[in-house]
C-alpha cells in the first residue's frame, strides 16, 4: 500500500513539474528564480524537465508493474541524492541559501530518503 501512495505522489510531482517545464520553461524557471536568456538555456531546461516527465511516467507504470518498482526507486534516489550533494556543495561554496532553496533542499532530501528506503525494502 505504501508503494502505491508513494508512487502516485512521485508520479504527480514529476509529471506536473516535468510537463510544466517542457511546455512553459520561462514561467517554470521563474518559480525557482532562474532567468532563461539564450536558446541553449531553454534547451537545457527542457532537457532536464523532460527527464522529470519520464520519471513521472516511470512512476505511473511502476504503480501497476511491480517489477519496475525497484529500478524506479533507484533512479529517483540517484537523481535526488545527486541534487542533495550538489546543493551541499553549493552551500559550502556559495554560502547559506535563502528560504526557497532550503525548501527545495528539504524536498530533495525527503524524496531521496523515501526512495532509498523503499529501494532497500524491496531489494
Amino acid at each position: 500500500m505504501i508503494d502505491y501512495i508513494l508512487l502516485i505522489l512521485l508520479a504527480l510531482e514529476y509529471l506536473y513539474f516535468g510537463l510544466l517545464g517542457l511546455i512553459d520553461p520561462a514561467s517554470t524557471s521563474a518559480l525557482v528564480a532562474f532567468t532563461l536568456n539564450e536558446t541553449i538555456s531553454f534547451s537545457e531546461f527542457r532537457a532536464l524537465y523532460s527527464f522529470f516527465t519520464f520519471i513521472g511516467i516511470l512512476s505511473v507504470i511502476a504503480i501497476f508493474e511491480k517489477s519496475l518498482r525497484l529500478n524506479t526507486y533507484f533512479v529517483i534516489a540517484l537523481l535526488n541524492g545527486s541534487f542533495v550533494f550538489g546543493r551541499v556543495v553549493s552551500i559550502l561554496h556559495d554560502g547559506m541559501p535563502d528560504q526557497l532553496l532550503w525548501t527545495i533542499f528539504v524536498v530533495d532530501f525527503t524524496v531521496f530518503i523515501l526512495a532509498a528506503w523503499r529501494y532497500n525494502a524491496l531489494r
